[in-house]
């Protein structure tokens, strides 16, 4: 029992705490439109500087960025990524001690360091990318869309799977490169992306007809008196995770057996549809099914994860049983007694499945991009549940780009005002 008092004497609270629970504060502030208090309360969570470090940076940056704060939720991006790059500076793979590795068999996954699953981490330097374009910043945009496009080789790599869990970024690229005069690069992310998604995906098909219209004389001259409208729709929240667990009894204690699986997903509109001065011009399309990348990845994993917990549910009745025995052949059997009740406890606590994960993503990423006369026009979002935005009077300038950003969180549109960058105009979405 010395040794059982020793492990929990190591253990933070964020090894026995809930994840899902430790965060519903703050993800309902975010829903309700409190961004800068929601980013505050997840720098907070339990384990925040230690084991949970990487999503406290990584929901506090989206909770900034849904607000508007671009630099704010670039700032906290770039803090998580620093977590990750730190882990590859420990002594074991995958950032993990062998401390951390001996206590996750002793108590529970939830007290190694949360380094990402690899399509949160790919998508982290997505909305990393979308934000420096939105800030008119084209070089840092492509930097993280490098940076992305390495992690998805390692993870293809590493594990035998394609999820495309890069789809929004191969667009953001494209985006970045045209507005950088370089459209033989913005057809090379384009034709990747069509063979993704399919070549008749109505954005993609649109995007390489523009850069086929812009090979000639007179498709140049044509863009070049066009502005466009493009529009990216993060739809809903990514479900939570949720326990599956079974109590088992052996001689002297209980046991208990948890793994992880994901809960049906908050309901969300289907699309927004894009109104110009009262006409509907379209209406975003699905790039990436975000919830779906998550749940074949937990499903793959699933096995080796089962398989761990077991021997981990298997190791702590053993230690407990044995423990009861010695008490019982020592002091009594009262005294095994009480150390078998007291060692079930501590496994009935401390056994947990790893609820972990970056709650804030959206289920879908989805796009629209559509060309707009020069001028001065009302943009206005709506939804089939009678949701509405009225983005007011955006004006539209030959050659540049207004770019829109648009999340979809309770039933409600959020996002920020409108602000002008270097090599686009940038128009984001606040509901009144």
């Amino acid at each position: 029992m010395a040794a059982l008092g020793a492990v929990l004497a190591s253990c933070s609270s964020a090894a026995l705490a809930d994840y899902p629970s430790a965060t519903a504060g703050a993800v309902r502030a975010m829903e309700a439109g409190r961004f800068q208090e929601a980013a505050k309360w997840f720098r907070d969570l339990p384990g925040a500087d230690d084991e949970n470090a990487f999503l406290a940076h990584a929901e506090s940056g989206m909770a900034w960025h849904v607000g508007g704060r671009l630099e704010a939720a670039v700032r906290e991006w770039l803090a998580a990524d620093d977590v990750l790059e730190s882990y590859e500076d420990r002594p074991t793979i995958s950032g993990r001690s062998v401390v951390e590795g001996a206590l996750s068999f002793f108590v529970n996954d939830q007290t190694i360091p949360y380094d990402g699953e690899g399509f949160e981490v790919v998508l982290l330097h997505g909305f990393m990318a979308w934000d420096y374009l939105r800030l008119g910043s084209l070089d840092d945009a492509l930097v993280e869309v490098r940076r992305g496009y390495d992690l998805e080789r390692f993870e293809e790599d590493r594990y035998g799977t394609k999820y495309g869990m890069n789809r929004f970024a191969r667009f953001v690229a494209a985006v970045a490169q045209e507005l950088d005069g370089r459209p033989d690069e913005a057809r090379i992310d384009l034709e990747r992306l069509a063979k993704e998604v399919g070549a008749d995906h109505p954005v993609v098909k649109a995007s390489l007809e523009r850069l086929e219209r812009a090979a000639t004389p007179e498709g140049r001259q044509e863009l070049a008196g066009l502005s466009e409208l493009i529009v990216v729709h993060e739809r809903g929240r990514m479900p939570v995770k949720r326990s599956e667990e079974f109590v088992y009894q052996t001689r002297r204690s209980l046991g208990k057996l948890a793994v992880p699986a994901f809960d049906a997903a908050p309901p969300a509109p289907p699309r927004l549809a894009v109104r110009l001065d009262g006409a509907e011009v379209g209406r975003t399309v699905r790039l990436e099914n975000v919830e779906n990348v998550a749940r074949r990845n937990l499903a793959d994993r699933i096995a080796w994860v089962t398989a761990k917990a077991m021997a981990r549910s298997a190791l702590k009745t053993v230690a407990v049983d044995e423990a009861a025995e010695a008490a019982s052949d020592q002091h009594g059997e009262w005294a095994g007694v009480l150390v078998g009740v007291v060692g079930s406890l501590w496994n009935l606590a401390s056994e947990r499945a790893d609820l972990r994960s970056w709650r804030t993503l959206p289920r879908e990423i989805q796009v629209l991009r559509v060309p707009v006369e020069p001028g001065e026009h009302r943009v206005v979002l709506t939804t089939p549940g009678g949701g509405r935005v009225d983005l007011g009077p955006i004006r539209f300038q030959a050659r540049r780009p207004v770019l829109v950003s648009a999340r979809t969180l309770g039933g409600r549109i959020w996002a920020a005002p409108p602000r002008a960058v270097r090599g686009a105009e940038t128009a984001t979405i606040l509901e009144p």
